[in-house]
């Protein structure tokens, strides 16, 4: 029954824990959720120098919901390179293939 809806709200349905046990569950949901947004950021680079944030949203829009997008200019003669971040690693995979 967990995550169905009853009377408009969504039920939240689980083994009843002591408090330790509540912490220690909570802390592996904080970690887990911690790592999957690891794999939602995305390190892009090989585009022009003239390309900005704008262009790079446009392009990465079409694969999902971006929830952060970061241009890094040229500097110290590097070449240009951005963080694309999405709301779901399933988006950043399909956008990585």
């Amino acid at each position: 029954m967990d995550g169905r809806e009853f009377d408009g709200h969504k039920l939240y349905v689980k083994p009843a824990l002591r408090k330790e046990e509540r912490k220690t569950e909570l802390m592996h949901e904080t970690f887990k959720y911690k790592n999957s947004k690891k794999r939602c950021n995305l390190y892009v680079k090989g585009f022009s120098a003239n390309t900005t944030e704008e262009d790079l949203r446009a392009l990465f829009a079409k694969y999902g919901e971006i929830e952060s997008l970061k241009l890094f200019p040229i500097k110290d003669q590097k070449s240009p390179f951005a963080f694309v971040c999405y709301k779901t690693p399933d988006q950043a995979s399909t956008a990585k293939a």
